[in-house]
């Protein structure tokens, strides 16, 4: 049985992590057999550094920079962290599931996530602050504290509002026309979705449970790209389940 760990909403079993909602389809996707254990943000480095999962960067300071998504395998006892990694194993481990990095594109594919994925941090920005607002307040009061010392301003700061919402709307727009350019068909190489259409769909479904559906924030992007990025998400909504 493989563990997924992932971090709590105020609504129990609500999953809401873009970043985490990348290996969560992964595992969805292979429809391997998992269970979730939910971990405060204020506890993810000690967890790591417990079961031996290393930093996944590196702080200004120098010191390690833990993060979730991680996973166990009681397979094989192993602990790990790190979305392209993760993928990489559960390909390597599970060979009788669907591949999500086919054999031959490692380099393509990480080439495709590390090129395109920053174009997607307007979005993820604007729902920041609602971070804050949809966990536990253990997490939210952490997350708060943390980030605005990181980035030298209140999460709020972060919320564009008048004109400056409508340039950052456009701003995405133009982003994602660059992504789309990367579809040729259904998914990015094909009938069948690979890792990059995960990574992408995390954020667009993590937005959009941040949010909310009818926000006028969400409302806009689903209509960007002739409503390319609603279509990505109905189009994986078999592997939308959190177990």
């Amino acid at each position: 049985m493989l563990t997924f760990y992932d971090i709590p909403s105020k609504v129990p079993g609500q999953a809401w992590s873009p970043t985490n909602w990348k290996v969560r389809f992964v595992l969805n996707y292979k429809q391997l057999e998992y269970k979730t254990e939910w971990i405060e943000y204020p506890d993810i480095e000690a967890f790591c550094k417990e079961y031996g999962i290393p930093p996944t960067a590196t702080k200004p300071d120098g010191t390690g920079y833990y993060t979730l998504p991680a996973i166990h395998d009681d397979k094989t006892g192993i602990y790990m962290a790190d979305t392209f990694p993760i993928a990489q194993y559960l390909d390597k481990t599970y060979p009788d599931t669907p591949v999500v990095i086919p054999a031959g594109t490692e380099t393509l594919v990480k080439e495709i996530v590390d090129t395109n994925f920053p174009k997607l941090h307007p979005l993820i920005m604007i729902a920041f602050y609602e971070i804050t607002q949809i966990t536990n307040p253990v997490s939210g009061d952490y997350f708060e504290r943390t980030r605005s010392a990181f980035f030298g301003k209140p999460l709020k700061d972060f919320v564009p509002t008048g004109e400056a919402k409508v340039q950052t709307l456009e701003q995405i727009k133009n982003g994602l026309e660059e992504i789309n350019a990367l579809y040729k068909g259904k998914f990015i190489m094909g009938d069948n979705p690979t890792l990059p259409d995960f990574v992408f769909a995390a954020t667009f479904l993590g937005v959009k449970i941040l949010l909310g559906e009818e926000s006028d924030v969400w409302t806009e992007v689903a209509k960007f790209q002739g409503g390319k990025w609603a279509r990505l998400l109905d189009d994986l909504k078999d592997f939308q389940g959190v177990f």
